[in-house]
């Protein structure tokens, strides 16, 4: 069913592949257009569609959407069904395109047909993406349920990979308790992923500790929220994958040493967070995140702008 790829072109992917698994948005893109102008220069047709498909996931990330629609539609015109890995990727990108335009009445069905499809040829990766997907579209009780799909139908079948991401993705609404359980389980898979050399998963151990140490000062487990999130920024600020990560980190650690009653070192640390979200452009990254640290800042007397 799979053609053998060009082991050179093989490289060239999977250096790509974890230049966009560990964040880092302008290397991947470039070498995903090294390596379609490679494919092209040796007529390699599921590497043009695999290079193409990826291509279109970062133009999603940076909001070119039309951009996306004209890799896709090119890479439609080479598509070999019966090439599963070609044929996987542009499954995973055209749900993006779809999600992203958000057309009524084509998306559900879209994310249908690619489970179907998933299903049909045993493709086990993809059969958790797409009910990830569908659970971003759903309401809370069947964005569950898709979840948990998703997660068993992984576990059947050892798709290891991803399921950090998955667990991170069960944060049930109104359960604190049940959401901790699943950033945990999140947590122990990526350190799983980590611990095997898989692209993107320190990344996902910053980001997963971080998510368990924010639920914990909700939660207010100050021991615990103080762990994991003592431990995402050492990862953090060793590995510059995660370098957007640092702000979000520090502002949450600024909790809990103001809960423990200094003050002082959570204005340090809310300052840190304030001067690493600049570096990042975290403003324009993460709006949201980025007003909260403001508010916070304030609430602690001090000037976001003038710090």
């Amino acid at each position: 069913m799979m053609s053998v790829l060009v082991t050179t072109l093989r490289s060239v992917l999977a250096n790509a592949d974890a230049h966009l698994a560990a964040g880092r948005l302008g290397a991947s893109r470039r070498a995903y257009e090294d390596l379609l102008e490679r494919t092209q220069a040796r007529t390699d047709r599921a590497m043009e569609v695999v290079a193409r498909s990826m291509l279109a996931q970062c133009l999603l990330r940076t909001r070119d959407v039309d951009g996306a629609r004209d890799q896709l539609q090119s890479a439609s015109r080479l598509l070999d069904p019966l090439h599963l890995e070609s044929h996987a990727r542009y499954r995973r990108s055209l749900c993006r395109l779809a999600l992203e335009e958000g057309l009524p009445n084509t998306v559900e069905p879209e994310l249908r047909d690619y489970l179907s499809w998933a299903e049909e040829v045993r493709s086990h990766a993809e059969v958790l993406d797409a009910c990830q997907l569908l659970a971003r579209i759903s309401s809370p009780e069947e964005r569950i349920d898709w979840l948990r799909r998703g997660i068993d139908h992984a576990l059947n079948f050892e798709v290891h990979d991803t399921l950090g991401y998955a667990y991170n993705d069960l944060d049930v609404a109104g359960s604190l308790p049940e959401a901790m359980e699943a950033y945990q389980q999140s947590l122990t898979w990526h350190e799983w992923n980590a611990d095997r050399g898989r692209p993107g998963a320190r990344r996902g151990v910053v980001g997963a500790g971080w998510a368990v140490g924010t639920l914990a000062n909700r939660l207010e487990e100050w021991p615990l929220a103080r762990t994991r999130l003592e431990e995402a920024r050492k990862l953090a600020e060793e590995f510059e994958g995660a370098a957007d990560l640092v702000g979000l980190i520090l502002a949450e650690l600024a909790i809990v040493y103001e809960a423990a009653g200094d003050v002082v070192e959570a204005r340090r640390l809310v300052i840190g967070a304030l001067k690493s979200g600049r570096e990042q452009s975290l403003e324009s990254v993460w709006p949201e995140r980025w007003q909260s640290l403001c508010a916070y800042a304030r609430e602690l007397e001090l000037d976001p702008l003038a710090t």
